[in-house]
């Protein structure tokens, strides 16, 4: 943060990612020789000193955020479901940052990506239901399925498309995969084609992982996919029918007497 506004620009990006990865090698190496009662305080803390600066220095905390959020997705990457449960510290810290990012700025934008490739990483490895809880998955689903609004501005299909196929395959529900899968839906119906584009590029991420689990939902499916059929815009409409061959391929029938 405080090298950003002194430095030559030219070379900082690298020279600072360079000297993040070793410093959250470094960080690794020092957690694993502590126990769960010495370092849920220092992580706690360490989340509120990411937040602490004052509000009006808005680069200052997105630049600290960044750190902290590079280093969460290599902490749950590497100790996986052992620190699953510690994603209730930065759970609202994580909805706020993606309900508040301005696509057109940079510092935003590679904090927004930070964060959804941390819960990306914190969903994959959960093995004790804690996403599934109502009372985790409910905070952070409707966020996720909000951002393809931005699908114009923002690299969903990087960053928001895993996030929210990991989240769907934590949450193992019936209830938690319509909610999901309704949300995803009511954007094949945006008036912006590279939103209902988004849409359908998950749809197809989401029925690739969960194959027949997820398809029990088809039958609400099937109306958004007629539409879709024949969109307006050529690379939705061919990615609508890349979608449906996917369908095909796992219930090994036709849609067509479905889709008429």
């Amino acid at each position: 943060r405080q090298w950003t506004v002194s430095a030559d620009e030219r070379f900082m990006s690298e020279a600072i990612s360079e000297i993040e990865g070793e410093v959250n090698d470094v960080a690794l190496k020092m957690i694993y020789k502590f126990n769960d009662a010495t370092f849920r305080p220092i992580f706690s803390n360490l989340i509120e000193w990411a937040s602490s600066l004052p509000k009006k220095d808005k680069v200052g905390r997105a630049l600290r955020l960044q750190s902290i959020y590079g280093f969460m997705a290599v902490f749950f990457e590497n100790l996986k479901s052992i620190v699953t449960n510690y994603a209730t510290y930065l759970l609202d810290n994580a909805v706020e940052i993606l309900g508040a990012v301005d696509p057109k700025d940079d510092v935003s934008k590679e904090l927004w990506s930070r964060v959804l490739r941390t819960l990306a990483k914190c969903f994959e490895h959960d093995q004790d239901d804690f996403w599934q809880s109502p009372s985790h998955f409910t905070v952070i689903a409707p966020v996720l399925c909000d951002q393809f609004k931005n699908a114009s501005s923002l690299p969903l299909v990087l960053d928001l498309i895993p996030a929210v196929v990991e989240l769907a395959a934590a949450a193992d529900s019936s209830d938690h995969h319509k909610e999901l899968n309704s949300a995803i839906l009511k954007h094949m119906r945006s008036e912006t084609a590279s939103v209902r584009l988004a849409a359908v590029r998950c749809e197809q991420e989401l029925t690739d992982r969960l194959g027949e689990e997820w398809l029990s939902m088809l039958p609400e499916m099937l109306p958004f996919i007629s539409e879709l059929q024949e969109d307006d815009d050529d690379v939705v409409e061919k990615e609508t029918h890349r979608w449906i061959v996917k369908i095909e391929g796992v219930l090994g029938e036709s849609l067509d007497s479905m889709l008429q």
